[in-house]
């Protein structure tokens, strides 16, 4: 098989190159250059930290900095456990979980205000009440979508045995599934929601957005809260090897999710590349993404408010109790 230059593997060869030449001179490699391994979800949160390794913007911090995609939010918790991942994006609940635990990993950032819709083939809805008796895809049982899903559930006085709801390992196969006529309904998060219309658009399924979760989840709120659903977390271990890394890397994060933003397309190729999406998918998918990075403090409302909703349902669910001030990491950008 050919071997294909790209910017990705030229980087990889330098960094190595770099420590091959430290070890025949005798000096450490360190001193050449530090490795900076960040672990990111398999969806567009992901995408501004593949610009930020892309364009080698934490270099003054790391000269070699990878971008690695877990598969699944359980591998990411035993990545973490295991000391493997140390920077990683990761669902509200599992980080306060992660922190509760003893891991040492803290918030950094909040990397979206939700991107979970309702899907469906048969058309668009006025509320829940809709889904009363229907069967409803929702992949990630016991994660993100599942619980923010619950939440408005119960928010509108409804329970999950009021609905058939079959849960999937993942949200392609809830997608592939409603275009399959298994259900009129399932809950998905970007790009899988885009995909979906997308796919249903070449099998002649029409699909469409029947609700926006993140317009429900407002209403519940009082307060036109956002869905904090991804955030970013890092071990102290890290921090202490690179103390100067929390505030760089939200700050670069910020402009690379502008640039995300303002070149869907361009991003788009970049995802295909670290994420393994297709390009026209997660063009057509980013404007749904609700991509914005703010600190801890910023998102602070929002999360408290998230987290003292899921506590109601089950305290163990954030690792028995809400997460103190020490899990918010007191950013200066």
């Amino acid at each position: 098989m050919p071997f294909a230059i790209t910017r990705r593997s030229v980087l990889g060869g330098l960094a190595a190159g770099a420590t091959v030449s430290a070890a025949l001179s005798g000096i450490p490699s360190r001193a050449f250059a530090q490795s900076l391994q960040l672990f990111g979800a398999p969806i567009g949160v992901s995408l501004p930290l593949a610009h930020l390794v892309d364009r080698n913007s934490l270099a003054p911090l790391a000269d070699n900095a990878t971008l690695t995609i877990w598969r699944s939010p359980d591998e990411m918790r035993a990545g973490v456990v295991s000391g493997e991942i140390e920077l990683t994006t990761s669902p509200a609940p599992t980080a306060a979980n992660l922190y509760n635990r003893g891991t040492g990993m803290r918030l950094a950032g909040v990397l979206t205000t939700g991107m979970l819709y309702l899907m469906t083939t048969r058309g668009g809805l006025d509320d829940l009440s809709g889904l009363a008796g229907q069967r409803v895809l929702v992949p990630f049982r016991g994660d993100m979508p599942d619980r923010v899903f619950q939440l408005l559930l119960r928010a509108q006085g409804m329970r999950l045995d009021d609905l058939d709801v079959q849960y999937t390992a993942t949200p392609i196969e809830a997608a592939q599934l409603l275009l399959a006529g298994q259900a009129d309904f399932a809950v998905l998060q970007e790009p899988a929601a885009t995909a979906s219309i997308m796919r249903g658009l070449a099998q002649s399924v029409p699909v469409v957005r029947a609700l926006d979760f993140q317009e429900l989840y407002a209403e519940t709120s009082g307060a036109a809260l956002d869905i904090p659903m991804a955030v970013l977390i890092l071990q102290d271990g890290l921090r202490q090897r690179f103390p100067d890394l929390p505030n760089r890397l939200v700050s670069e994060l910020r402009d690379s999710t502008a640039w995300v933003t303002n070149n869907p397309a361009s991003a788009a190729w970049l995802g295909e590349d670290y994420l393994g999406l297709r390009q026209p998918v997660l063009e057509r998918a980013i404007p749904f993404m609700n991509l914005s990075v703010r600190t801890p403090a910023q998102a602070r409302p929002s999360l408290e408010r998230l987290y003292a909703t899921l506590a109601e349902e089950s305290a163990a669910l954030l690792g028995g109790r809400l997460p103190d001030d020490d899990f918010y990491l007191d950013l200066q950008v």
